[in-house]
């Protein structure tokens, strides 16, 4: 499931220790996501978020989609 909303296609480590810090890191990752967003991550999500930590992105696109991502919560909550 986490490799699939965090689009982790291969392991970084071959060695437990580096298995287990990707591990814990898309964990976490998806968890912080989920509880900003209020939804499950998504690939976009990840991509914008990785886009700004990189400098390709400025902050208000990364807000403008966190909006969106609220605004689309909201909607699928009221109905």
């Amino acid at each position: 499931m986490v490799k699939m909303m965090l689009h982790c296609n291969h392991l970084l480590s071959t060695k437990q220790n580096g298995v287990e810090i990707q591990a814990y890191m898309a964990i976490i990752a998806c968890l912080l996501i989920l509880i900003y967003t209020g939804s499950t991550p998504n690939k976009r999500t990840f991509e914008m978020i990785c886009l700004y930590l990189q400098g390709w992105a400025e902050l208000d696109e990364l807000e403008t989609h966190i909006a969106k991502l609220k605004a689309k919560q909201a909607k699928k909550t009221k109905a």
